[in-house]
């Protein structure tokens, strides 16, 4: 019989023989309770260390694995599993931090979400400065805006570009992803806690775009990856719609973004179950002038607004694939 099973029954007995009398005819109570709350205790703490036991093998191994491509002098290779490891340690003690938090997020702010932002943010920008720099443009732009509501898009061609966009400081971010993430233990705990939006591919794009409507009357922004999914390369695949006809519906500004850079730092393919790869350099983030649907000439129809705001996106990525070349 396994611990955990013994314990279960355990405390199914207790719970059992609470309030019958004792052999001195007297009901034992306080003992019995106490008992029974002490087997709760220990198999809730048993909840807590164990997965996290089990996650830290993650950045332990990756650690292990940044000094063996340094040993061989694969520095770029290195560079990469070390960015996991240090990302994997932060994420311990700040996914404590949200769940500890849950109770008022969920309670008092389950809108805005500040403190899973907050701690978010802090997580991303904790591991990106350790390895390069992320520099951000066009905050002036997110100043003029009439409200929070906005749709807020950008390339996507990295993992980095979900680092990148955490420097951009007034932007409570709540990306629209995939649901399986959502799944993952504690990693997809926390995504839920911090406001994140699940795409069920199964069921099209029609429940999410209710769900970000909602979240926009509640003054709060969202977040797309129109393509979406990561590209090969610098150059843009095809926007899908969604984001866009939801801009349309709310009558509300679509906001690009151009990330430049992560697909050369940390190409797509080389994540750390390839290997890992980190090139050294910098990121730039380019916030755009917000686009607003006046349903008027030019802008009437999502695929009007698709191409205005992918020509936006594009303009900086093109010069800069021209600088490197």
């Amino acid at each position: 019989m396994t611990s955990r099973l013994l314990a279960v029954r355990c405390i199914g007995f207790e719970f059992w023989s609470l309030g019958r009398p004792s052999a001195r005819g007297a009901v034992s109570y306080g003992a019995t309770t106490h008992t029974v709350l002490r087997a709760f205790n220990k198999n809730l703490w048993r909840l807590v260390w164990v997965p996290y036991g089990l996650l830290s093998g993650f950045p332990l191994m990756s650690s292990a694995l940044a000094g063996y491509h340094l040993a061989w002098g694969r520095e770029d290779d290195a560079r990469g599993c070390a960015f996991f490891a240090v990302t994997g340690f932060f994420s311990l003690p700040f996914s404590l931090v949200m769940f500890l938090s849950a109770p008022y997020t969920l309670l008092v702010d389950a809108e805005l979400r500040q403190i899973p932002n907050l701690v978010q943010k802090t997580w991303g920008k904790m591991t990106t400065q350790c390895f390069l720099k992320t520099r951000v443009e066009g905050l002036k732009h997110l100043s003029g805006l009439e409200s929070d509501a906005a749709v807020y898009i950008s390339n996507h061609a990295s993992w980095l570009d979900i680092y990148a966009l955490f420097w951009i400081d007034p932007l409570a971010l709540k990306i629209v992803a995939r649901k399986e993430i959502f799944f993952i233990p504690l990693c997809g705990w926390v995504m839920y806690l911090i406001g994140h939006i699940p795409l069920d591919r199964l069921r099209g794009g029609k429940p999410v775009l209710d769900t970000c409507a909602e979240m926009l009357d509640q003054n709060c922004p969202v977040f797309f990856f129109p393509e979406g999914t990561r590209g090969r390369d610098d150059a843009l695949q095809s926007f899908k719609p969604g984001a866009f006809v939801l801009a349309l519906r709310k009558n509300i500004p679509v906001v690009p973004i151009t990330i430049i850079n992560t697909a050369h730092l940390m190409p797509p393919g080389n994540e750390f179950w390839k290997g890992g790869l980190l090139r050294k350099g910098d990121i730039t983030v380019i916030i755009h002038a917000p686009i607003y649907p006046k349903y008027k000439p030019g802008l009437s129809t999502a695929q009007d607004l698709s191409v205005q705001a992918k020509a936006a996106i594009s303009g900086p990525l093109q010069r800069a694939a021209t600088q490197r070349a």
